[in-house]
Formats: C-alpha cells, structure tokens, sequence
C-alpha cells in the first residue's frame, strides 16, 4: 500500500513539475513576444481576402476567362517595349481572373502596367512614382515588421517559434486534472454574463483551445518559409529520414546569346510550357541577363498553389532545362513529403479549402492576435490580485 501511494505521488509531483515549467514558459515567453505575434496575427488577416478587395476596388481590372485564346507573354513584352523603350520589363503576371500584369522591377517593389490579356488593351499605366499601396504595407510588416530584411525578418520567424510553444504550453495548462461535468463546462464555453476577469479568462483559455489546431498549422508553415533548420527538420521527419535536396542553380548557355532574339525565345518557352496545362493563370519571369532563365508558373487552379506547375528555359535557345527541385514536380507525382511542402503556401493562408477556407482562417487569426492580449490581461489580473 505504501510502495503504491509513493508511486503515485511520484507521479503528481512530475505531472506537477512539468506543469510548473509549462506555466512559466507559457508567460514569460507570450509576454516577450505578445505585440509581435499581434501585428503578425492582424497583418496576416488583413491579407486574407486582398485579392477579393482589391477586385472590389479596382474593378476595371477584373477580366474573366469566357473561352477566348490569351496572347502570348512574349507579344505583351514586346507591347512593354514599344510603350516604354526606356524602361525594362521584368516579370509578366495574370492571376486567375484578372488582368495581366506586366512588372517593372521587383515583385512587390516595382510598378504595374495593367493590360487585357485577350486584346492587349492597356487598362492602366504605371506612374513609376512611389505610391502608398495598403496590401503591400501590411505585406512588409507581416514579413519584416516594417525594418531592413535582415533585422525584421529572424524577429518574425523566431516570434513564430515562441508563438508555436505557448500554443503548445498552453494546451497543458489548459488540459484539466480531472475530467467532470463542472470542467468540461468551463474547459469547453465562455460564460459571456460572467464579470470581466472571469469572462477574460474563458476568451483566452476557450478560443485558444477551438483554434489551437489552425494556429499551430499557420505557425509552421511560416516557419517553413523563415528557418531553414525547421524546413529541413519538417522534410526529414515527412519523407521518414531523407534530407531535401538543395535546388542547382540553372543558367542559360551564352554560346548562342541574341538579345534580339529574347522575344522568340520567349515564345518558343510559353508554347512548350502550356501544351499540357490547364491554364487558369500564369507568373512568366523575364531574364535580366545573359545567363538568367525564362521560368513558367502555371496556375491550374483559381486562388490556389498546390498543383501549380513550374518549367525553367534556357533564353538564348528556348530549350527545357532539367529540373530537379521539389518545386518543379507535378502535385500528383510528388511523394508524401513532397505534397507536404507543395501544400505549405495553401496550407499557410487556408486557399486549400478555398474561399471558405480563407474565411475560417481569418477568424482564426483574429482570435490569435487576441491571445497575447487576454493573456497579458490574465497575468495583470492575478499580479493586481
């Protein structure tokens, strides 16, 4: 009898050290991090329907795919050059419903010309002034807390982290001694007539339980992106051992280098690139340099990523180049690990469950931007207390 009580007392002074510990990671660690995961959370929702926003207040940009053959990427470069000699196009865009976009510098940092992608009609011109643009702010801020890269970037990813294990402590501390009526209650809906302490504490410790799963799926998939030792750690523990192999660098062959010829060679790329391909949409990238490849992004699917389709050319003979990263398989021909990782952007925003799917991860991330808060609250109420 007394062997049997030191054993289970044994066992409730572990389950209580461990829940000590997990207490105390749990505060310290929201606390350290608790704005942080706040401007993450309210950025990262603020970015959930941008692009059914943006067709609400940029109408005019809205062209619908009624059966009619889109021109080629190469005659809207050429359509760039003949309209801005002086200025150098850089990638061509037409996301699934909207007009094409033709780029002129970066991807998020350069400007626009807007053009119909059935009739080449020019929709709207870029102003090649810096602009405010409210999307793209709250993408920087989502990404870098608004500072250099370098700086804003490891502060995101390793916030996400922290974030990541007080979702996980917070499972502990959540998890009762005992499972009765009472408990189950209280564990499971917000008393909304209780007092402000009271009801504080269930709109943390309640919707923290129902979007614990979410959470933790948004928070690695960001960090899939931000560190590379989880991003190897991930393909490691999903493909049962194997190490994901680092992509070759492709270049194009100068031997034969025209650069009057870069427009047929585009074409020649663009042809063998959607004669197998269900094309809803497309990013087509522009070489910048005598050895930079013509890449194809093929969209099969509208406001989804998981089964595009990447192809990489050489510019200078418009030939298929071997590739051999994860990225340029088919969804359907990847292996577990493989869908996982091709999964990651869709499972990142919620588009793998479509418009519905977006929607129920933007309540999700609103209730994790009020975590850090009722937390802090908590913690406030008992050091007033």
């Amino acid at each position: 009898m007394e062997k049997r009580q030191s054993k289970v007392k044994k066992k409730v002074n572990k389950r209580s050290l461990f829940y000590r510990i997990s207490a105390w990671l749990h505060l310290w660690l929201g606390l350290f991090s608790g704005i942080i995961i706040v401007i993450i959370a309210i950025t990262g929702a603020i970015l959930s329907f941008k692009d059914e926003i943006s067709d609400i207040i940029y109408p005019e940009l809205i062209v619908r795919d009624e059966g009619l053959q889109m021109v080629s990427p190469s005659e809207l470069y050429l359509l760039a050059k003949k309209e801005y000699p002086d200025k150098e196009a850089t990638f061509i865009w037409r996301p699934t419903g909207q007009a094409a976009a033709i780029g002129f510098g970066e991807r998020n940092t350069g400007f626009l010309l807007y053009v119909n992608p059935f009739s080449k009609e020019i929709i709207k011109r870029p102003s090649f002034q810096k602009e405010f643009d409210f999307f793209s702010w709250a993408l920087k801020g989502h990404r870098t807390l608004w500072l250099p890269r370098e700086i804003g970037r490891p502060i995101i990813n390793y916030s996400t982290l922290i974030f990541l294990i007080t979702l996980l402590t917070g499972l502990v501390l959540w998890w009762p001694k005992k499972w009765t009526k009472a408990i189950k209650k209280q564990s499971f809906t917000i008393k909304w007539g209780a007092k402000t302490k009271r009801l504080n504490y269930d709109l943390h410790n309640v919707l923290g339980f129902y979007s614990l799963i979410i959470l933790i799926i948004i928070s690695m998939t960001g960090m899939f992106y931000g560190l590379p030792w989880f991003n190897k750690f991930l393909y490691w523990s999903t493909s049962f051992g194997k190490s994901i192999e680092k992509p070759k660098e492709l270049k194009s062959d100068i031997t034969n280098y025209n650069p009057d010829k870069l427009s047929e060679m585009m074409q020649i790329s663009w042809e063998d690139a959607i004669k197998s391909s269900k094309l809803k949409g497309y990013y087509f990238t522009i070489p910048k340099d005598s050895v930079s490849t013509i890449n194809i992004f093929s969209y099969q699917s509208h406001r989804k990523f998981y089964d595009m389709k990447m192809a990489s050319y050489d510019r200078n003979s418009g030939q298929k180049l071997d590739d051999g990263s994860i990225y340029a398989q088919e969804f359907n021909q990847a292996d577990f690990a493989g869908k996982i990782v091709k999964l990651n952007y869709d499972l990142h925003i919620g588009s793998y469950a479509g418009l519905f799917g977006r929607a129920v991860y933007f309540f999700i991330t609103l209730i994790g931007a009020s975590l850090p808060i009722t937390g802090f609250l908590v913690w406030w109420f008992k050091k007033k207390k």
